[in-house]
C-alpha cells in the first residue's frame, strides 16, 4: 500500500483563492496508485475523489491545461462543450474503459447568475419537473454531448462506463444530464442545489451520491417547498469527517459548530491584518477546494 499524505486546508481564505480557477493545484496526484473503479455499483471513496478533482478542474478555461491534466491521469481523449448564449460549459474525458462527463459550476458572470435564478419548475421532458434555468442551460449543449457519448460508447468490445459529475450549478446540470442518459454507471455531485420536484427525485438511480460540506448555502437552495434533493447524501462535517446519512441532531450540531469554528478563524485573520477572508461560513463552505481536500483525506483514512 503506497504511503499517501493528507492534504492541508487552504490558508488563503479570500474569494479569489477559493473560487477562481486554480492553476497551481496538483490535479489527480496519485491517480496512478489510486485508479478509478469504473465498473463500481456501490459508493467508492476513490471515485468520489476522482470526480471531485474533475469538478474543480472544470473551472479552468485553458483547454490545453485541462486536457493535459486529464491525459496525465489516464484519460487521453478530451472534448469540451460550450454554449456562448447560456455560458454553459462541460467536458467529456475518456479512455477505453470509462468516460467522465463533467459540468462547470457557477462563475460570477451575468448569465450564470441568471441561470441560477430561473428556479421555477418546468417539465423535464421525461419524468417530473426540474429547475427551469438548469434545463435551459443543459438543452443548449446536450445534443452535442449526447452525440459524442453515442460515438465513443459504440467503440470497443465491452460497454464503456459513463459517469457524471459537477460542482454547484455543474452538479445540477450533471443531475439533469444523467437523468437523460439511462446507461449512466453513476453520479457523484459536489455542492448540488435542489434540481427538481419529488417525482423527478424519486425516479432517480440509487447510484447517485451527493456531497454536502457543512453549512454550504447552495445545498439549501431552492427552498424545499416544491423542490427535493436527489441521491444519497454524503455529509462533510465541520471537522472534515465524511458521513453518510447523519442524524438530524448530528447534522444540526455540526452546523452550529461550523459557524463558531469559522468565526474563530476569521477573527484570527483580522488580528493579523488579513481582511480578505470570507466572513460567511455558508459561502466559504461552498468552495470546491474544500470538497476535494476533505474527500481525498477521507479516502486515504479508509484505505490505510
Amino acid at each position: 500500500m503506497p504511503d499517501l499524505d493528507p492534504k492541508p486546508l487552504p490558508e488563503d481564505l479570500s474569494f479569489q483563492a477559493l473560487f477562481y480557477p486554480n492553476l497551481s493545484y496538483d490535479y489527480f496526484a496519485n491517480a496512478d496508485t489510486q485508479p478509478f473503479q469504473f465498473d463500481a455499483e456501490t459508493y467508492q471513496s476513490v471515485n468520489a475523489w476522482w470526480l471531485a478533482e474533475a469538478s474543480l478542474l472544470a473551472y479552468v478555461q485553458q483547454h490545453d491545461f485541462v486536457s493535459q491534466k486529464l491525459a496525465d491521469a489516464g484519460l487521453p481523449h478530451y472534448k469540451p462543450f460550450e454554449d456562448d448564449e447560456t455560458h454553459t460549459q462541460c467536458f467529456v474525458a475518456h479512455n477505453d474503459d470509462f468516460a467522465i462527463v463533467c459540468f462547470r459550476g457557477t462563475e460570477i458572470v451575468k448569465q450564470d447568475i441568471i441561470t441560477d435564478l430561473k428556479f421555477l419548475l418546468t417539465d423535464s421532458g421525461s419524468r417530473g419537473k426540474v429547475h427551469k434555468g438548469f434545463k435551459i442551460a443543459l438543452d443548449s449543449v446536450w445534443d452535442g454531448i449526447s452525440d459524442h457519448l453515442n460515438d465513443i460508447t459504440d467503440y470497443g468490445s465491452s460497454p464503456m462506463k459513463v459517469w457524471f459529475t459537477g460542482h454547484s450549478l455543474g452538479a445540477g446540470l450533471a443531475t439533469l444530464a444523467a437523468a437523460r442518459y439511462p446507461a449512466a454507471q453513476g453520479i457523484y455531485t459536489i455542492a448540488s442545489p435542489r434540481c427538481g420536484n419529488r417525482e423527478f427525485s424519486n425516479a432517480f438511480t440509487n447510484r447517485y451520491w451527493r456531497f454536502v460540506h457543512n453549512n454550504d448555502a447552495v445545498c439549501m437552495l431552492p427552498p424545499a417547498i416544491t423542490y427535493r434533493h436527489t441521491g444519497n447524501m454524503i455529509y462533510i462535517d465541520d471537522q472534515g469527517a465524511v458521513n453518510s446519512a447523519p442524524s438530524f441532531w448530528t447534522y444540526l450540531s455540526t452546523m452550529i459548530r461550523g459557524h463558531f469554528r469559522h468565526m474563530g478563524t476569521i477573527i484570527k485573520c483580522w488580528r493579523r491584518g488579513d481582511f480578505t477572508a470570507l466572513p460567511l461560513d455558508n459561502i466559504n463552505d461552498h468552495a470546491p477546494i474544500y470538497y476535494v481536500i476533505h474527500i481525498w483525506n477521507d479516502h486515504i483514512r479508509r484505505i490505510q
